[in-house]
């Protein structure tokens, strides 16, 4: 009995044997059979074999751009400039394969596993490009609005929502998504979380605000009635000083600046009124005296806009309304006047130059009568530029030489660096704080080394700061070969310059210009060679005989041609 049991055992535990055998026959080598990725059968493959097969069959999938969105704004990423890899190791890696184990054989056999790819994320340059699409795809919030363009035309401002990509969380979605549906298989955008700011006034309401309030408001004259007059308030007027802005409840209120509708409207307004005067100084014997302010009757900013806003809407007789006169203070009281400190001579500095060319001297004398009876107040800037306004012909301006690109020209307001140089050295030597200013690009002999300045309409200004607590009072004086600016405040400091000696100096060179000699813009202005050089002026400041400051200027100048008219290259 126990013989036969020992017989069906072997017999039993053979067949198991075969059986296992035949299972482990038919898993088939490396990969368990069935197994996919991203589709792609390596069921049966070696490690070796799957791993050519995976990459050829997905490298397209594994370079295929990413294509993202967030709050309405779109763009891709590229895998392989962003630090996302298919890792094929690591996919093969959880691929089930063959082996003696009953369990892993059993599975082996069964086989039909979906394996997703293996990515290697590289963080800091997913997190580099993260960056980029931020920088491109970020936007500020646009609130809505209406504007005007050119003749009062409406211009409506539609709203845009507010979008910041979130960084690190874009990190983390983009690696979670490589090489994952849907984008792979319908273009899906991978979506990036954002934080938005929605803007308070809708594209209904700017349309509305467009067609009911601005239109209207700039449809026609506005006339105004003072003392009798009446003044034509044109719709680029209007449109000038009209603005709208959110009101926090969703809608657009209209908003009329009175003192640029004043500006707006010119002289015929200034012609009905009697400004206020503001106090001013008065030289004699050389020292600064109080010459009073003066109260004037003019259309006060707020009552116009009180009385131009409501009419906006109107048509017809109703937009005609009717402003009065009334009193007007000055900025600068008598009082506030005297008590700027402005009681002496701080600095004075004058500068010569030849009196043979007329242009030049119209563009110095009308340049220092619009600087003249300056006041600044204390910590304002006073600047060259701003106070005495743009050179043009129109503005009492000649053409006269100028410096560009290193030679001489003619253009309006050449010869204005005169006064530009002069003021400088007055500010200078009053101690004042030095903001801006330009030395000439070559050295002009007339003026102290390293203590010139030049000035350009738009892009060159002489600035200096009342660093002072007392107010300065700027005077300008001339002649036909000088020019003298004084400075009176309270004077703080005595002020010595040391310039330094000459170095780097760079030789000039010749050049002949075939154009003949004149003085109209574009002809050849003959020049003789000055060499460029470096230097250093030292500013030393003073109080009751102990020096308590210093400070360097350091100046480079090109050499200056000599230049050669009517003379082709190469000829002496």
């Amino acid at each position: 009995m126990n013989r036969r049991l020992l017989v069906a055992g072997l017999g039993v535990l053979g067949l198991l044997v075969v059986a296992w055998a035949g299972l482990y026959l038919a898993a088939g080598s490396g990969i368990a059979r069935g197994t996919t990725v991203r589709g792609v059968d390596i069921g049966g493959q070696s490690r070796s074999q799957a791993a050519a097969t995976l990459t050829r069959a997905l490298r397209d999938d594994a370079h295929r751009a990413i294509p993202v969105s967030a709050g309405g704004a779109d763009a891709v990423v590229h895998p392989a400039r962003s630090g996302l890899i298919f890792d094929v190791d690591a996919t093969l890696a959880t691929a089930r394969a063959r082996s003696w184990n009953p369990v892993h054989l059993l599975q082996a056999v069964a086989g039909g596993e979906e394996v997703q790819p293996a990515v290697t994320v590289d963080r800091t340059r997913l997190r580099a490009a993260v960056d980029r699409l931020a920088d491109s795809m970020d936007r500020e919030r646009v609130e809505g609005s209406v504007r005007f363009g050119r003749a009062g035309v409406v211009k409506p401002v539609l709203p845009v929502a507010g979008l910041a990509l979130v960084r690190r969380d874009s990190v983390d979605a983009l690696a979670e998504a490589y090489l994952r549906a849907p984008y792979l298989d319908d273009d899906t955008p991978v979506s990036l979380p954002a934080t938005t700011t929605s803007p308070e006034v809708s594209r209904a309401e700017v349309q509305r605000v467009a067609d009911e309030v601005a239109a209207p408001a700039t449809a026609s004259d506005l006339t105004l009635v003072v003392e009798g007059t009446s003044v034509s308030v044109t719709p680029a007027a209007i449109a000038a000083a009209l603005t709208f802005a959110a009101d926090g409840n969703g809608s657009l209120a209209p908003r009329l600046d009175g003192a640029a509708l004043r500006t707006a409207i010119g002289a015929p307004l200034a012609a009905v009124e009697t400004p206020a005067t503001d106090a001013s100084f008065r030289i004699r014997s050389g020292r600064p005296t109080v010459v009073p302010s003066r109260s004037g009757r003019e259309v006060l900013p707020a009552t116009l806009t009180a009385a131009v806003l409501p009419a906006l809407s109107r048509t017809g007789a109703g937009r005609t309304v009717t402003v009065p006169l009334e009193v007007s203070e000055p900025e600068v009281t008598t009082e506030v006047a005297q008590g700027l400190g402005v009681v002496e001579r701080v600095a004075t500095y004058t500068t010569y130059y030849p009196s043979d060319f007329p242009p030049r001297l119209t563009n110095i004398h009308r340049a220092a009568d619009l600087m003249d009876h300056t006041l600044v107040l204390p910590g304002k800037v006073f600047s060259l530029n701003r106070t005495v306004g743009e050179r043009t012909e129109a503005r009492g301006f000649a053409a006269g030489f100028i410096i560009n690109n290193g030679q001489l020209e003619v253009d309006f307001g050449g010869g204005v660096s005169q006064l530009a140089t002069t003021t400088f050295n007055a500010a200078y030597f009053a101690g004042l704080e030095l903001v801006e200013h330009h030395a000439h690009s070559f050295y002009i002999s007339r003026y102290p080394e390293g203590r010139d300045a030049t000035i350009a309409w738009g892009f060159k200004d002489l600035r200096f700061r009342n660093d002072s607590p007392n107010g300065l009072f700027i005077t300008t004086a001339y002649t036909n070969s000088s020019v003298t600016v004084t400075i009176y405040g309270t004077k703080r400091f005595r002020i010595e310059s040391v310039k330094g000696p000459r170095y780097d100096v760079k030789p000039f060179e010749v050049v002949d210009d075939q154009r003949p000699a004149g003085t109209e813009k574009g002809d050849c202005v003959a020049t003789e060679g000055v060499p460029g050089f470096r230097v250093v002026v030292t500013r030393n400041f003073f109080q009751r005989g102990q020096q308590v400051w210093t400070d360097k200027l350091r100046t480079k100048y090109a050499p200056e041609n000599e230049v050669r008219c009517g003379q082709a290259a190469g000829a002496r």
